[in-house]
């Protein structure tokens, strides 16, 4: 897992194209290994044109999110393979609060739920998810999409809290122990949390 701890990887994150690359390339496969692909590659995953996602790669590359993991030659020419450094990324705690509200960190966020954004939709329009009501759905499939906002006791709240973060800790373990099992599927989970402080009048 890697914390996300200066501006210049957030930086880095706060493009959509990018985070597509790099989700790619942090999506373990069958044996449970992080993928190594060529830009090529990725560029026929993505549906994106090869030409575009070379700056990209780079630049996930200057901030070691990616890594150069081997080469060949393809046509008399050197093709790079790239592998992620990490299967899980984190806002770290080495952000100042400044750096936490700067323009890069918005932009982060806001292409993180972008991405999310995109992958419900065009797995909504392609009729690839089931709402609570599908008859016959598995229950797996069946997509929860909620937004609340609670007046809640304090206790409740860090028990809230708790429960998400341990939550989010029990799929990383879950991806761990799928390396050994036949019989995975994809889940994709946007969990989302704040208590704004009273005293700042929101």
């Amino acid at each position: 897992m890697r914390e996300v701890g200066n501006v210049e990887t957030l930086k880095a994150l706060a493009d959509p194209t990018r985070l597509r690359i790099l989700q790619r390339l942090m999506t373990r496969d069958e044996t449970g290994e992080l993928p190594v692909m060529s830009v090529k590659e990725l560029a026929t995953e993505l549906a994106e044109p090869q030409t575009k996602l070379y700056r990209h790669v780079k630049q996930l590359e200057a901030v070691e999110l990616i890594r150069s993991a081997s080469s060949r030659i393809v046509s008399g020419i050197v093709e790079q393979r790239y592998q992620a450094c990490q299967s899980d990324l984190w806002l770290g705690a080495g952000l100042t609060d400044e750096q936490k509200k700067s323009a890069e960190a918005e932009a982060s966020v806001a292409a993180v739920l972008e991405l999310y954004r995109s992958q419900f939709f065009a797995a909504h329009r392609a009729g690839a998810i089931a709402s609570k009501d599908t008859p016959g759905a598995e229950e797996h499939r069946k997509t929860m999409l909620g937004m609340t906002q609670s007046k809640v006791s304090r206790n409740d709240a860090t028990s809230f809290r708790t429960r998400l973060q341990q939550l989010m800790d029990d799929l990383v373990e879950a991806e761990k122990r799928a390396s050994d099992s036949e019989d995975t599927i994809t889940v994709n989970v946007l969990v989302g949390y704040f208590s704004p402080d009273p005293a700042q009048g929101i």
